[in-house]
């Protein structure tokens, strides 16, 4: 495993991969990376690595730069103190790591600008807006926002989006919902949502009940 040349380009790549992943994974990813750059001893700094590797292969496609770097096979870490790690980078940006409140402005900001449908629109399709198997966002203004890939061409929602909705508790959790059809998985090397059709609908369905079964 490539724990260090992982640990450079998850500071080449701090802004991607923080774009990829939730308020919740993005303080944890904080925390991790904070421990490791204070860890003087080796055994210890090398366990940090390894639980940031973990934080990050359920999260980032296969084809991310990380991913790729932590398959590369190469000798055992060589501790905090190696020259290749760019501790004065990975320093600097979490000195400028937004607080968890402005990650999630971001996040719901990301969600509200995909493709999606009013009330007014499912209406003239003869669907319901108030359908709870549907994921139902809400803009500032506090009218509806029904993301589009719910629905097939001609508006009827599609049976495995509502099925997984359910999976995901869609109803109480909205934004939870629409994070995981909507950003990039590491299990299925995409967002859900581009997936739908593309891949056998047991790959979504095991995908999203492996996102529920530590809840």
């Amino acid at each position: 495993m490539g724990l260090r040349q992982a640990m450079a380009v998850l500071a080449e790549q701090w802004h991607d991969i923080h774009s990829r992943l939730s308020p919740e994974a993005i303080e944890a990813l904080s925390d991790l990376a904070g421990r490791l750059l204070r860890e003087d001893d080796q055994e210890a700094a090398e366990e940090i690595a390894h639980e940031i590797a973990g934080l990050l292969r359920r999260r980032l496609p296969g084809d991310h730069p990380f991913s790729a770097a932590l398959r590369e096979r190469t000798e055992r870490w060589a501790g905090i103190a190696e020259p290749s790690l760019p501790l004065a980078e990975l320093r600097a940006l979490l000195s400028h790591t937004p607080s968890p409140a402005e990650v999630e402005r971001e996040a719901v900001a990301r969600l509200l600008a995909a493709p999606a449908l009013t009330a007014a629109e499912l209406r003239a399709l003869g669907q319901n807006p108030g359908d709870p198997a549907l994921i139902r966002l809400q803009n500032d203004d506090g009218a509806g926002r029904w993301p589009a890939f719910q629905f097939d061409a001609d508006g009827t929602p599609l049976p495995l989006v509502r099925l997984i909705n359910g999976i995901l508790e869609a109803f109480d959790d909205p934004l939870g919902a629409a994070s995981w059809w909507l950003s990039d998985n590491g299990w299925l090397g995409d967002a859900p949502a581009n997936l739908i059709g593309r891949v056998p609908d047991e790959h979504l369905i095991a995908a999203a009940r492996s996102e529920t079964a530590g809840v």
